[in-house]
């Protein structure tokens, strides 16, 4: 029975190590590259600068194209959940709306994350990739190598 004890507890704190690992990696600021809903790409400027930033205590906040918002988010594994988002309610013209409300919308479907190089994906319950960031900045690349001198 001790041992049953010793290994539970092992796996148990194993988990907690990922997650705050997997925490540790989303630090720092992400700019939106692509967004897609459904599989089919959605409305999406680059000049409009939708943003996520990973914070202390699993807050995560940003803009949105048109708004600055805040949410937290709880990680198990490479699974993300977002709790509700609050925003402010500026009133955009024409694409900045369109991409705003797209963000929103998708954001909400995502149900996992994957970090390769300098780019976060998010993926949606079937297994489709929904919204794909660029690091801007905060955490080093894990596929950069050393700078030679």
């Amino acid at each position: 029975m001790k041992n049953i004890y010793k290994i539970l507890t092992a796996v148990m704190l194993f988990g907690l190590m990922l997650t705050a690992a997997s925490a540790q990696a989303l630090k720092g600021e992400w700019k939106l590259v692509e967004a897609k809903s459904g599989g089919e790409k959605v409305v999406y400027t680059e000049e409009i600068h939708t943003t996520v930033s990973f914070g202390e205590n699993n807050g995560m906040s940003g803009n949105s194209g048109c708004n600055r918002y805040s949410t937290s988010y709880v990680l198990t594994g490479k699974k993300i959940k977002f709790n509700p988002i609050i925003s402010t309610k500026m009133a955009c013209e024409g694409e900045r709306m369109k991409q705003e409300n797209t963000f929103f919308s998708v954001i909400e479907k995502t149900n996992r994350y994957k970090i390769k190089g300098d780019y976060l994906t998010f993926y949606d319950r079937s297994s489709r990739n929904v919204l794909k960031f660029r690091l801007v900045s905060g955490q080093v690349s894990q596929n950069t190598a050393p700078q030679k001198c």
